[in-house]
């Protein structure tokens, strides 16, 4: 890894670079997603909770990002559409943290949580990104000649 001298020759990191690594981020990513979208679902008067006011049926929110999330952890863990999926789930965490945590800083600018809440999101959201472009787009089949 570049900016770890002599990471390339240390046996203990290589577990961790290169395709190895990145695979390893998204199986990870993968699987914390399950529980999460469980955690929508399981504590669903929390997670209505946090669903802005104006959007209707806030129950219903909360259990369809539930369910999205669990689908684009099971979608990037079994590599079905896996892209899609990581893409999906990192718009799914921008706009939770823009609607959500946006909203919440704006009415108590002051206030430690929300701002905390912000950068936690923002920072989870980054890494879907980062997974999400991490993951190599299919490639088409040639036709035989």
């Amino acid at each position: 890894m570049p900016g770890w001298p002599g990471c390339e020759r240390d046996r203990r990191w290589r577990f961790a670079t290169g395709e190895n690594g990145v695979r390893i981020a998204r199986m990870l990513f993968a699987v914390s997603l399950i529980p999460i979208g469980l955690s929508h679902i399981v504590y669903v008067k929390e997670t209505a909770a946090l669903v802005p006011a104006w959007l209707p049926y806030r129950v219903g929110w909360a259990y369809l990002t539930g369910a999205g999330q669990i689908a684009c952890g099971l979608g990037v863990l079994f590599s079905i559409f896996p892209r899609v999926a990581a893409r999906t789930e990192a718009g799914m965490l921008s706009l939770f943290t823009l609607l959500v945590w946006g909203p919440a800083i704006l009415a108590a600018p002051r206030a430690r949580l929300p701002w905390t809440a912000f950068f936690i999101s923002w920072a989870i959201a980054s890494a879907a990104w980062v997974v999400a472009q991490n993951i190599a787009p299919k490639q088409a089949a040639k036709p035989a000649v």
